[in-house]
């Protein structure tokens, strides 16, 4: 990325070829062919192009200049801050040409829903496909686009058989940081092609998110901007417990104190807020619910493009508002932004039982975790909860067990478990599971939960305050 960030620490500058070099290549002699090859790459990279010349300006006889459209400190930032990735042709090892659209159709689909991943700097499919056969490094090829990460493949069809492979390459260090196969029955050829391209695409994103969020740790604060620190938000905001909501808090205030503007900033920042709210930690939820519901809003004026500003607004309208209708809107346009990202399914399953579609939230669930074969612990909760008001206790149990240990911190973890035993008639772990509820939990009252709780259909909610007032949840 070094020539991309180059120009975006110079926004408006002219950089003459000889400066250029000195800072790119470290003065090395370089030909005019090489430095004509690498701006074009990088013009491709920004989706733009040598005849329009939006953002990198050739000025004859003078040099460069880059011309963002959007302003100074935004454009860098973005280009700079967010992990990039060149997605290469998956080799077709079938051994057979007529089996190339295969392969590059899978290619083809990871690079566009990747490229829905606005926390991912994906490069073009004209640039990533350029390298075919070429027997260029993934070395070469990472410094050529200015990309951190590389992924590519193979895709081996044999009869109504196919496997596919796919890798995650980190090009600087030469090694491997992620590897998956994946073994189908060729049924349905383009159910196939989609299912694959949405698991692979949802564990690179993980994994590149993951890896970037391990490389800020002992950072200075200084160094970190805000997608660093909405990064961070997101991490500790889906771990569930007060501590790390806490952190989430704290970081999502800081990417917005550096951009105000900054739409995931005030996602995760609503999105705190809404578990600070509905999982009891705090002595006034409506509060929480109220600051949820403003900085969702803020985020989606933001950009409504942005699928968790959408999805926050979504919970937020639930819980603040009681608007079930515009509670499920808001999460079906999320999807629509960005339909691979299974933590969008997640969230819809989420809200559904509240909404009174449990069946659906199943349904929702199962498939989050199809997409996303490393999902979060969350996941196991949620699933377990839309089990319980299908009245299928006993599975849901088992979704709820060893969650007390996993995520100590989850209230509703507890407080659905009590419920599910409640209604199995085993009261004596009912009752422990609320001793421990409340020890761990004192605001989680049934004063609380008769105030919030946004069900719509009033036996669901009967059903929740029944079993724990019976199994001593305190008034």
């Amino acid at each position: 990325m070094d020539l991309i960030a180059c120009f975006a620490r110079n926004p408006g500058v002219v950089l003459t070829r000889d400066q250029l070099i000195d800072t790119v290549w470290g003065g090395r002699v370089v030909s005019d062919s090489a430095i004509s090859s690498r701006i074009n790459a990088a013009r491709a990279a920004l989706g733009d192009d040598g005849a329009a010349q939006r953002i990198i300006r050739t000025l004859p006889r003078r040099g460069f200049r880059f011309e963002p459209t959007v302003t100074t400190a935004g454009a860098g930032s973005a280009l700079l801050a967010k992990p990039s990735i060149a997605v290469l042709p998956f080799e077709n090892m079938s051994g057979d040409p007529d089996q190339q659209y295969f392969s590059d159709g899978i290619t083809d689909d990871i690079i566009t829903e990747l490229s829905r991943y606005d926390e991912l700097f994906v490069i073009s499919r004209q640039s990533s496909f350029a390298y075919r056969d070429t027997g260029t490094s993934p070395a070469a090829i990472a410094r050529d686009l200015g990309v951190r990460y590389i992924a590519n493949g193979s895709v081996r069809r044999a009869g109504r058989r196919i496997r596919v492979t796919a890798q995650l390459i980190d090009p600087k260090e030469g090694r491997q940081l992620w590897a998956e196969r994946y073994d189908r029955d060729l049924e349905d050829v383009f159910e196939v092609q989609d299912e694959i391209t949405t698991v692979i695409v949802n564990c690179l994103a993980g994994q590149i998110t993951r890896l970037h969020y391990q490389s800020l740790r002992g950072q200075r604060p200084e160094a970190i901007d805000a997608y660093d620190h909405v990064l961070r938000a997101m991490s500790h905001g889906l771990r569930v417990s007060p501590e790390h909501n806490s952190i989430a808090i704290s970081e999502a205030e800081q990417a917005i104190a550096i951009d105000p503007h900054h739409a995931r900033g005030h996602a995760f920042l609503g999105f705190a807020f809404i578990n600070a709210g509905n999982n009891f930690w705090v002595s006034d939820p409506a509060e929480s619910f109220r600051l949820a519901f403003e900085a969702s809003r803020t985020a989606v004026a933001a950009d409504g493009r942005d699928p968790w500003a959408q999805a926050t607004l979504g919970i937020a309208e639930l819980w603040h508002n009681r608007a079930h209708d515009r509670c499920i809107s808001h999460m079906l346009r999320a999807m629509e932004l960005n339909p691979s990202n299974a933590h969008m399914k997640g969230l819809y399953s989420f809200i559904l039982p509240f909404c009174g579609q449990p069946e659906l939230a199943l349904s929702e669930m199962d498939a989050a975790m199809r997409m996303h074969p490393h999902f979060p612990d969350v996941f196991q909760v949620l699933r377990g909860r839309a089990l319980l008001f299908l009245g299928r206790y006993d599975e849901a149990l088992e979704s709820f067990h060893n969650m007390s240990s996993l995520m100590p911190g989850h209230s509703n973890a507890l407080g659905y478990a009590a419920v599910a035993y409640g209604a199995t008639g085993r009261w004596r772990e009912a009752e422990e599971a609320v001793k421990e509820l409340v020890s761990r939990h004192p605001h989680y009252t049934l004063a609380a939960l008769r105030r919030h709780l946004p069900f719509a259909r009033q036996d669901d909610r009967k059903l929740v305050l029944d079993m724990l007032e019976r199994a001593g949840l305190p008034v």
